[in-house]
């Protein structure tokens, strides 16, 4: 039977089961990522070990090349039909997908199938978003990073050359680059790159690519053809290895082949770069064979006279002769690239045959060296090496440029040694070679350092053609200053080609040859008889007399002479540019040009020589008799005639470029002076007019700020013909104007003219050099960035301002700049029609357009509530070319360049910013996105912030700023971004980044899902070496999840899933430990950068408290709300899923106990504590930088009355001049007037300077610790400190979101920049540098200072939160997570606090204007200070009390003493409550007038010694409307919990003004505080003195004013909202407790005054009970009911309902009400309308509360609910507290009992006493009338209240008590149930009194059933209350009282 066939997946799965290992060779790391780590390492430093262990093990790579690439293989092939190959210690999992493609790319490119998969597998990795693509991009995309590899490769090669010939590498022993080169050379490397490169211009191309991918081939192999012409080059030019004849050789085979197109090589011109790319190889190939000749070495052995035997020459004469033969194969006529071969192989030989010793040499002699010149230059063979520099071939080279240029530059000195170059300018030759020369030196520094080198040989010959040509000077003028101008590239070389000219030695002119002018034949000397003029130079003469050399003959008669005259160079050569302007000849006025421009370009010195020219002759008397009006030349009037006289061509336009350009470089030298001429001489023909900052309704200067169109023709000629050198001139010279401060309409018409025509116009332009335009994009745009920068500091700011807002035009030239995609940049890079240089530069200006567009949306937003055409304009989505939103979000995936991510995320968060403020208008339409972007979106960000290496720190920090931005304002976009459906499930694991790369190894390599909490959560990971090392990286990551916590119901899944990872608490946490115990290891001489990373630790450790802090917030909003479900009990399906989400919570809130736990056991939290409230605010060095800044004022004050202006910016003078006129008005200095007159010092200007150069040495003295004594000079240093004159250099730090309080800094940088302090060395002003460094030094030390402890105090503010959060005050145990500060950590740390407060107080006593930042700090500690104290659960110790009393009343006096301000108000503020704390921790009795503690005597004693301190500093408080209400609840609490009143009211007598306080319950304003205030004057009130001071004051007539305003009848909860007085009241608290808090206070006034408040009592009972009688009336109404009817009620006030506050005014009413009616004549004479009434009234209430459980239409049986419900904050506490009474009788038993419900009932009772009192009294003024008249008038008796009212209330009062007793037999009873049993068995006597009354009066008879219960209730009472002394008394009254009511109870032995 047959065997069936095994299908192919069982035959793949067979051969899967195996591992099979291949050839070790085949694998290699990227050399994409060697290459940048050696192009990042740094020349100057070592390698790192890791990287020259990298260098070790690609040893073999770098020396065979690309020839490890290897051939198809059939084993490599076999083994990809296995699951898993080794290849050395590397492991691959072979995947189906990426094999095929594998075998695909081996057959296409020849290469190992192991190779090809590795290739693939790389690229599809690197290429993840792009990945969706065709088949054949795939296929283009693998092959393009197969040759990046083979040139990466090739490039490493290079690089390690290039590290190797560093100086400082080669001086070092052991070297790893170094030691790596040498083995390499050693190893064959030359040797092996010749023969890569022969098999490279052999290559074919290969038969399996397709016809599309040819051009893709040749390219590739063309770059890899010159890579390795470059490394060859490097390894011959710098010495690394010799080239022998045999290698010469055979490079001149190659390059005869290449040129004559034997090879393959001409086949591959198929693009323009490859054509390129061969003519560059060409060049490369002569280049090596012309310095493998070392010709460089023979010009050494010529100058040495060294014989060719003796040299170090490669060759030998052997050698010579066959490479001769081979050049004799070369034919310049053929091939024109012979030509320079075949010229430098004749300059060899011509050295060779001038070297000594020729006789042995014969062999040599018979070449014919002279042959191969004529043949070179009859072929032109000079002008290829023209070309070649000509050319971009070797700019746009990667490779070695200056080496390539040496070479050249060697050969051409080696020709002129060679061959007698003739002088004459008609010769082709020397100008060709001219050419050369000034293409090789221009722009080359390090060649012309060499040529202005004596001691360099080489460029002997190119000296020597310079000095023939100086000696033509100035007959010949042009030639020699362009050689010039090649040759003064830097800044040493400006200065040797400026001191070469100014130097010179003499002056050359025709001279007509005469018999008697000729002195000597033989040596050519002749002498004039007449004066000479100088041809060029008007009026400028050769004295007669002098002599001078001929040089050479002119004509027949005519010679050229060099006169013995010496003049400057530079002199003529300015003298001749002025002759130049005049006679409009501007053929030599080109060079001049160019090279003044490039002379003050590299050398800013030569700036001040050319203003200076001439100068150095002034005053002298010459014997030649030149003119003295060329001593001294005007340059900067010179120039400025010459640009404005410039015609409107391409010369003109060149010109006026160069022109301005050195008036640019002039402009920064003396910007004062040079300003003002520029501006005078008008050089852009601007029409000016006055009054330039008169600015009209418009917004524009009321001058013309219009430009003539002559600037914007000569623009467009530049561009046209030229390489825009004049628009980039004039922007250039407009931002000077700008960043020296000059304003006048010529900067402003300048400015209007590059945002208006230039930036809106130029991209249309025509230009002639295709890449300049975007030279010009950048500058306009730099321009316009600078501008945006000052453009509130600058005068003109609003016009362009308005401009920029309103022009739509501008708008569109930005957007069209910036508004483009990644997608369409990349596509750049793919076209060939589309130069490097040009993507470059689109590069840089979207960069700096998007840099433009962040500061218009930030700068120009301030002060706007409505949205400008601009805003709209950015947020529009019709924006074209696409909105600014869109082009944004996709440039941040831009990987070419990262300013562009970086640049495109801060306009991203701007855009977050501004859309968030005007949602309203733009509804978030551009932050739309698709799925698709939302993806590329998200995995561009995980790409930024998942980089290992290199690291972009900026790019990171700005991406981190936009996602905190977007979770801060577009919470929405980022939840769409990072919650995607892939990851929003997932469960972010413990897996690192390795672990992550091996899974997506062995997954689906086209997976797409990235999580970016991950990538979050790797940065909390590695927390501890971010600290360390990139502090600012962590901190953004802290400040991002802190917005994510601070919305925390926004981000709810989000901050789940950060939880649920393991350790992520202690993870996150870890930093601040850190810092913390770091902190005590550094030394106080820290580093600025330890200071700063210092700093960022402080806003790390805010952070992460902020967040802990958020935190407990919501886990205790969590728990409440869990409380509240489950109180609720709704959910009855939801039991589980609350468990399940319970998990989460429960795991964070115990990770958090656990961490605070450790705190607390190690001292952590104590240690944090200390160290956060620590200040490091030092005012010292404060006041020390506004010295020296004042110092150096004074100093430039006397310059500038001299005239020396310097380099100062003209805003910076102008600021100091306005400065200096002010001082020099003050008394002070003119009181130094007098006394200097006086002592017969001169007046004057000398006056005035000598007093500043005094005034300088005694603030220099002052600065150095001497203080002045002298009072004038030191009235003028205080006003120099107080001026402030630097505060415009403040500058706010970048802070991340708007809720941070600015740190303002000063802007060393900016202020360094208007000093042109760079430049001092270069002027008089030298001297003067001392003083302006001292000045920025003292200055950095402040913004140090301020960094660091804003910092800090910002950690503080944290510290607090998290504090306050800890502070767990929830009253449900089931609702609390735990968290409590412990009571040690807190008393241990209060010293210190202490400590560091009076230490920051003190810095505040010597200034009277305290300083805000340190008030900042201080706030802060007593912040801090106060949370920890409201933290105790236990009192505070009386010495930790104490402290805080005195360190706060010494705080509160040095506040009260400084001007008022925000800080100042915080701070007393804070300080006022914590002695508000402090009084009530240690007062002896708390406000319910329980004892709180067993203090002794000296306790108190010191307690109330330290609060009767204080008193004088609250009374003065108290006069503070921001504060009155703390210091009166202060002084209150003193005056009620201290002292005797003998003790404290002298004190409040004398420092209290009373007056004011009354005076406050009129003002309007100051409702809320008349409750406080009321209390107050309740506590002076009841002392005698207190009550006479109240009356004295007006306290009467203020209550009468106040309590005006209450309605009447009407209770406070029904004011209506359109009634005045409920509108005071508004934001009262407790407005309510005005009326009984009055009445209380005036009762308490009775009742001190007795006897004495006759008036008194009659005023109250006339303006308060009379008028107000309708409001008495309702606070005396019991509660009523409706019933149920639908009968219509008169309009009246009803109490449906009460409150605790009600019951309290009732109470204050009726106490009042006691009070008066105990003066019983003006009670009958005033209250005798309205008596009846008010004990009507009181008998409904006393009815109400003896039926408390009866309601109107039930039966009495029913129990009535809670009529009083919780209002108030502290009345919902007291109700959930247990009751403290627990009787379940009376009022009682209303319902639930709760403490307070306990408290309802004490007030109804308390009530009913009063009640009962004023009734009583009421019979008693009866019965006492009728003992007087001896009878009872019944007419006019009282009315009384009926029996069964009084039975309820005795009732109530014998039962309560009765139960309460009996309760508590076995124990002592609280003080508040003493309380309420003494005050229910007063109402019951007094119930009984009123019945014995009515028993009386009417005759009654007790009824049967109610002796017999009453007898029975009062056994009981009797026998509960034995035992309980306390009451002995009041039953021993009952007693009495019974026998009256119930005389038959007298005979019941046991009650009596």
């Amino acid at each position: 039977m047959a065997t069936p066939a095994a299908t192919p997946t069982a035959v793949y799965q067979t051969s899967n089961t195996t591992t099979k290992t291949v050839d070790a060779s085949l694998w290699w790391d990227p050399f994409s990522s060697l290459l940048a780590d050696l192009e990042n390492a740094s020349l100057a430093s070592e390698f790192p070990p890791s990287l020259e262990n990298k260098l070790k093990d690609n040893h073999t790579w770098f020396l065979d090349t690309v020839l490890l690439f290897k051939p198809p293989n059939q084993k490599s092939k076999e083994a990809l039909d296995t699951q898993k190959i080794k290849i050395g210690s590397h492991e691959l999992n072979i995947q189906p997908e990426l094999k095929d493609m594998a075998l695909k790319i081996s057959s296409v490119l020849c290469l190992d199938e192991v190779q090809s998969y590795i290739i693939v597998r790389r690229s599809m990795k690197h290429n993840a978003p792009e990945i969706d693509s065709t088949h054949q991009e795939i296929l283009d995309l693998v092959m393009l990073e197969y040759y990046i590899e083979r040139q990466c490769l090739l490039k490493c090669t290079r690089q390690i050359l290039m590290h190797a010939l560093y100086p400082g590498t080669r001086s070092e022993e052991g070297s790893g680059v170094l030691e790596e080169a040498q083995r390499l050379i050693s190893g064959g490397l030359e040797s092996k790159l010749l023969s890569v490169f022969q098999d490279l211009l052999s290559a074919n191309y290969p038969e399996q690519m397709d016809v599309d991918l040819y051009t893709l081939w040749a390219e590739e192999i063309l770059i890899e053809e010159n890579l390795i012409l470059e490394v060859l080059f490097l390894a011959y030019y710098e010495s690394f290895c010799t080239c022998d004849a045999k290698h010469w050789k055979k490079l001149c085979l190659l390059y005869q082949d290449t040129i004559t197109g034997s090879y393959n090589f001409g086949k591959l011109a198929i693009s323009p770069e490859a054509v390129r790319s061969i003519y560059h190889a060409k060049v490369q190939l002569l280049l090596i064979l012309i310095e493998a000749l070392d010709l460089e070495n023979l010009l050494q052995m010529v100058h040495d006279e060294i014989p060719f035997r003796q040299g170090s020459v490669a060759f030998s004469v052997t050698d010579v002769q066959e490479m001769d033969s081979m050049i004799s194969c070369f034919n310049a006529f053929e091939t024109k690239e012979a030509g320079p071969l075949i010229l430098t192989w004749a300059v060899f030989l011509c050295l060779i045959s001038s070297l000594p010793e020729k006789e042995e040499n014969n062999l040599l002699k018979e070449i014919d060296h002279v042959g191969y010149v004529r043949q070179a230059f009859e072929a032109s063979s000079l002008s290829y090496f023209l070309e070649i520099l000509e050319s971009d071939t070797l700019k746009d080279s990667d490779g070695p440029i200056a080496g390539y240029q040496s070479v050249l530059r060697t050969f051409v000195s080696a020709f002129i040694a060679s061959y007698e170059i003739s002088l004459q300018f008609e010769d082709k030759n020397l100008k060709v070679i001219l050419e050369i020369l000034c293409k090789i030196y221009r722009g080359e520094e390090s060649l012309c350092i060499q040529f202005w080198d004596k001691e360099s040989f080489v460029d002997g010959p190119i000296r020597c053609l310079l000095c023939n040509l100086e000696g033509e000077f100035p007959f010949r003028t042009i030639e020699l200053v362009q050689f010039l101008s090649a040759l003064c590239e830097g800044a040493w070389p400006a200065e040797c080609v400026f001191n070469f000219l100014d130097k010179s030695v003499g002056i050359s002119s025709p001279f007509e040859i005469s018999s008697y002018s000729v002195v000597d034949a033989s040596s050519k000397i002749v002498e004039t008889r007449l004066p000479v003029h100088l041809t060029g130079v008007e009026d400028f003469v050769i004295p007669s007399g002098s002599r001078g050399h001929l040089l050479r003959m002119i004509d027949n008669n005519t010679a050229l002479v060099r006169w013995e005259y010496t003049e400057s160079g530079v002199l003529v050569l300015l003298l001749r540019l002025a002759q130049e302007v005049y006679l409009k000849s501007f053929d030599e006025s080109i060079v001049t040009l160019d090279l003044l421009s490039r002379l003050v370009t590299f050398n800013t010195a030569i700036c001040y020589a050319l203003m200076d020219a001439g100068n150095s002759l002034r005053g002298e008397v010459t014997s030649a008799g030149k003119p003295e009006k060329y001593q001294c030349v005007n340059v900067v009037e010179i120039l400025c005639v010459l640009v404005k006289s410039l015609p409107p061509n391409c010369n003109g336009a060149i010109m006026m470029s160069m022109g301005v350009t050195i008036l640019s470089k002039m402009l920064k030298c003396l910007p004062s002076q040079l300003a003002t001429m520029t501006m005078k001489a008008n050089i852009f023909d601007l029409a000016l007019k006055t009054n330039p900052f008169d600015v009209s309704s418009n917004g524009l200067s009321s001058g013309s700020w219009l430009l003539s169109g002559r600037l914007a023709k000569m623009l467009l000629i530049d561009c046209e013909q030229s390489d825009c050198s004049l628009t980039l001139s004039v922007l250039d010279f407009t931002l000077k104007l700008v960043e020296i401060g000059f304003e006048n309409d010529v900067v402003l018409a300048l400015v209007v003219f590059s945002l208006q025509y230039v930036l809106v116009n130029h991209e249309f332009w025509k230009y002639k050099v295709k890449h300049a335009r975007w030279k010009v994009t950048t500058k306009v745009l730099e321009v316009m960035k600078y501008i945006l920068s000052v453009l509130y500091h600058w005068k003109l700011g609003e016009v362009v301002r308005d401009i920029l807002l309103c022009d739509a035009s501008i708008h569109n030239a930005l957007f069209r700049i910036v508004c483009t995609t990644t997608q369409g940049l990349e596509k750049l890079h793919l076209s060939r029609l589309i130069e490097m240089t040009d993507i470059e530069g689109l590069q840089l200006a979207i960069s700096s357009g998007l840099d433009v567009l962040v500061s218009m949306v930030s700068d120009l937003s301030k002060d706007f509530t409505s949205l400008s055409v601009f805003h709209q304009a950015m947020l529009s989505p019709t924006t074209k070319p696409i909105p600014v939103a869109t082009a944004s979000m996709s440039l941040i995936s831009y990987f070419h360049n990262p300013r562009i991510q970086m640049s495109a995320a801060r306009l991203l968060s701007m855009l977050f910013v501004v859309d968030f403020s005007h949602s309203s208008t733009f509804t978030n339409a551009c932050f739309g996105l698709d799925d698709k972007q939302v993806d590329s979106y998200r995995n561009s960000i995980y790409r930024i912030l998942s980089e290992q290496s290199p690291w972009n720190e900026d790019l990171i920090v700005t991406t981190l700023k936009l996602l905190t931005f977007a979770a801060h304002y577009q919470p929405a976009f980022l939840i769409a971004v990072i919650a995607s459906k892939e990851n929003l499930n997932a469960q972010l694991g413990n897996t690192d980044r390795e672990q992550q790369q091996d899974k997506a190894d062995n997954g689906s390599l086209f997976s797409k899902e990235v999580s970016l909490l991950d990538t979050i959560l790797q940065f909390v990971r590695r927390s501890e070496d971010l600290i360390k090392s990139k502090p600012s990286i962590l901190l953004n990551v802290l400040d991002f999840l802190k917005t994510l916590w601070q919305s925390a119901p926004q981000f709810t899944n989000i901050l789940e899933q950060l939880k649920q990872s393991d350790k992520f608490w202690r993870q996150l946490t870890d930093c601040v430990t850190l810092i913390s115990s770091n902190e005590d290891d550094l030394s106080g001489n820290l580093t600025e950068m330890e200071l700063q990373n210092l700093a960022y630790g402080y806003q790390c450790q805010s952070k992460v408290f902020e967040i802990l802090a958020y935190e407990m917030f919501l886990q205790k909003k969590l728990m409440h709300a869990a409380l509240l479900v489950k109180q609720s009990s709704k959910l009855t399906d939801g039991a589980e899923k609350a468990d399940n989400s319970q998990v989460t919570k429960d795991a964070s809130l115990t990770s958090l106990k656990d961490i605070f736990s450790n705190w607390c056991k190690s001292s952590l939290l104590t240690d944090m504590i200390k160290s956060c409230v620590s200040c490091e605010y030092d005012n010292s060095i404060h006041t020390r930088a506004k010295v020296a800044a004042g110092l150096f004022a004074v100093h430039v004050m006397g310059k500038l009355k001299t005239g020396d202006f310097g380099s100062l910016s003209v805003s910076l003078v102008e600021k100091i001049t306005i400065l200096s006129q002010k001082l020099s008005k003050l008394p002070a200095f003119s009181e130094l007037l007098i006394q200097y007159t006086e002592r017969g010092y001169s007046g004057g200007k000398e006056l005035h300077n000598l007093i500043l150069n005094d005034l300088f040495y005694h603030m220099q003295g002052e600065l150095e610790g001497r203080l002045i004594d002298n009072v004038p000079f030191k009235e003028l240093l205080q006003y120099l400190l107080d001026s402030s004159f630097l505060d415009k250099y403040k500058h706010k730090r970048d802070c991340f979101l708007p809720e941070f309080k600015d740190v303002y800094l000063y802007d060393t940088v900016r202020l360094r920049a208007d000093l042109g302090l760079e430049l001092w060395d270069l002027s008089a002003w030298k001297t003067s540098k001392e003083v302006a460094e001292t000045m920025l030094h003292y200055l950095q030390d402040v913004n140090l200072m301020m960094f660091l402890s804003s910092t800090k105090l910002s950690a503080l503010r944290g510290l607090i939160t998290m504090l306050y959060m800890l502070n767990d005050n929830s009253t449900d145990n089931e609702a609390s997570i735990g968290l409590k500060i412990p009571e040690q950590l807190i008393s241990s740390c209060i010293d210190h606090i202490c400590q560091c407060l009076h230490g920051t107080i003190g810095s505040l006593t010597p200034v009277h204007d305290a300083n805000d930042d340190v008030l900042d700090i201080l706030a802060a500690q007593a912040e801090l200070l106060l949370t920890l104290i409201r933290s105790k659960d236990k009192r505070s110790s009386f010495p930790a009390c104490v402290l805080v009393l005195t360190t706060s009343g010494y705080g509160l006096k040095i506040l009260s003493g400084c001007r008022s301000s925000a800080g100042i108000r915080t701070s007393m503020k804070h300080f006022l409550t914590l002695i508000l704390c402090s009084v009530k921790a240690t007062c002896k009795d708390s406000l319910s007038g329980v004892v709180t503690g067993n203090e002794s005597v000296e306790d108190s004693a010191e307690t109330s010694n330290s609060t009767l301190g204080i008193l004088p500093v609250l009374c003065k408080c108290v006069e503070l409307d921001d504060h009155c209400a703390l210091s009166l609840a202060t002084i209150d609490l003193i005056l009620k919990g201290f002292s005797t009143p003998s003790s404290w009211f002298p004190i409040i007598q004398k420092h209290l003004q009373l007056q004011h306080i009354i005076q406050k319950l009129q003002d309007k304003n100051s409702y809320g505080t008349v409750s406080i205030i009321l209390k107050f004057l309740l506590t002076i009130a009841q002392m005698r003195h207190g009550a006479e001071m109240l009356v004295n004051s007006g306290f009467l007539a203020s209550v009468r004013v106040l309590l005006s305003d209450l309605p009447d009848g009407v209770p406070f909860s029904m004011i209506q909202s359109e009634r005045s007085f409920s509108n005071k009241f508004d934001k009262t608290e407790k407005p309510q407790r005005i009326w009984g808090l009055s009445l209380a206070v005036i009762t308490a006034i009775i009742h001190s005054l007795g006897d004495c408040s006759t008036d008194v009592v009659d005023n109250v009972m006339a303006c308060l009970l009379v008028e107000k009688a309708p409001l008495i009336s309702y606070y005396l109404s019991a509660p009523d009911f409706p019933s149920d009817g639908n009968e219509k009620k008169r309009a009246r006030a009803v109490k449906t309902n009460i409150s605790l506050s009600e019951l309290k005014e009732t109470e204050h009413t009726i106490m009042l009400i006691c009070v008066l009616a105990r003066h019983q004549n003006s009670w009958t004479k005033v209250m005798k309308e309205i008596e009846s009434q008010l004990r009507e009234r009181s008998i409904h209430f006393l009815a109400f509360i003896s039926r408390a459980t009866q309601r109107h239409g039930e039966s009495p049986k029913m129990i009535a609910p809670l009529l009083c419900h919780p209002m108030l904050k502290e009345e919902f506490e007291w109700h959930k507290m247990p009751s403290f009474i627990n009787s379940r009788n009376g009022w009682f038993a209303l319902s639930s009992q709760t403490q307070f419900s306990d408290m309802i009932a004490i007030e109804m009772y308390e009530v009913a006493f009063l009640l009962l009192k004023f009734l009583c009294q009421q019979a008693e003024n009866v019965a006492r009338r009728a003992e007087e008249v001896g009878f009872i008038d019944l007419a006019h008796f009282p009315e009384l209240p009926m029996p069964d009212i009084l039975h309820g209330l005795q009732d109530q009062g014998i039962v309560i008590v009765t139960e309460l007793c009996e309760a508590n037999k076995m124990k002592q009873l609280t003080p508040e149930i003493r309380g309420v049993c003494l005050l229910l068995m007063q109402i019951t006597i007094m119930a009984l009194y009123l019945e014995f009354c009515v028993i009386q009066i009417c005759g009654m008879r007790p009824v049967l059933g109610r002796v017999e219960n009453f007898s029975k209730e009062l056994r009981l009472l009797i026998r509960a209350t034995e035992g309980h002394s306390f009451l002995k008394e009041q039953v021993q009254s009952l007693k009495q009282i019974v026998s009256f009511v119930y005389p038959d109870l007298l005979h019941t032995e046991a009650l009596f």
